[in-house]
């Protein structure tokens, strides 16, 4: 059974790796990127392996629930009417609902005391499909034992959290692709990889933007959203996170804030207030065009 998943993971990457390579030859956001290998392919594809190794936690962590009175919401009248209500209904309930908590959840990791530990996620230079990947061990376990939680207390059946699971994996890599997709009138309803691309920009300010996964909408109606006419993202990463993949582990527990001395005291619970405009530029000749 365990080689069989491995099999079926690596010919999923493979597809991924053909699929969005080829998109990104054809429609580059920024074009002095890599388009198959970025620099930090082989540290993203590390995170993607130690992931292998605690991806049924927040399943398992969901799971125990079974033995708490917490079960009980579950079995309210809501709970109920969920499990058998039309699997269509529960997919895209399930899609909205779990899209809003994920929203708050990562506006939550930039605030102060989580953001070393979503900042290694931030730190990619190139972002691409498999930056996805690059997520802390404590940040990913947070964020998937809590929507896993939510839902199981919701009541959604067991195959419309299955089949959940493969929209999660698209959206994640697509949104991170090296593509200039903005998806133009459609770009306030779902999440194109421009959107997210000015999320991971290097400037602080158009970092604490662009928060949802796949709905835009919350950052409409929160005050977050940020897609410049006619404007790409042209620089990425965070300061001071270690390149390597132990350093990163690690860097979260290392005393001394994650940001240069000449930010720390404009940082506050919601994270860097602002810094200059390094993030984005007037269509920059490494980038192309936004296409819509």
């Amino acid at each position: 059974m365990f080689v069989t998943q491995v099999i079926a993971a690596l010919a999923l990457l493979g597809v991924c790796f053909v699929l969005f390579g080829v998109l990104g030859r054809l429609f580059p956001c920024n074009r002095d990127q890599p388009v198959f290998f970025s620099k930090s392919i082989g540290l993203d594809l590390g995170y993607c392996l130690l992931g292998v190794l605690y991806a049924e936690a927040g399943p398992a962590v969901a799971g125990a629930l079974s033995v708490t009175p917490l079960t009980g919401i579950a079995a309210s009248a809501p709970g109920q009417w969920l499990q058998h209500a039309p699997l269509l209904a529960q997919m895209a309930i399930l899609l909205v609902v779990t899209d809003l908590a994920q929203y708050w959840l990562h506006r939550a990791f930039h605030g102060r005391r989580l953001w070393p530990y979503h900042a290694t996620h931030h730190s990619a230079e190139e972002v691409n499909w498999t930056t996805t990947f690059r997520t802390h061990p404590v940040n990913y376990l947070a964020v998937t034992s809590s929507l896993a939680i939510l839902a199981r207390l919701a009541g959604f059946s067991e195959t419309a959290l299955l089949l959940a699971g493969p929209i999660f994996f698209f959206s994640g890599v697509f949104t991170h692709a090296n593509l200039n997709w903005t998806f133009g009138p459609l770009k306030f309803a779902l999440a194109s990889p421009v959107f997210h691309r000015w999320h991971h920009s290097l400037d602080a300010e158009h970092r604490e933007r662009n928060f949802a996964p796949m709905f835009p909408v919350w950052d409409l109606m929160f005050g977050t959203f940020h897609m410049p006419r006619g404007r790409l993202p042209a620089a990425f990463g965070a300061e001071g996170v270690p390149a390597d993949l132990i350093g990163q582990l690690i860097y979260p527990v290392r005393r001394g804030p994650l940001l240069p001395s000449s930010l720390r005291g404009r940082v506050g619970d919601g994270g860097v207030s602002s810094a200059s405009g390094i993030g984005g530029a007037e269509l920059p000749a490494s980038s192309s065009h936004p296409h819509p």
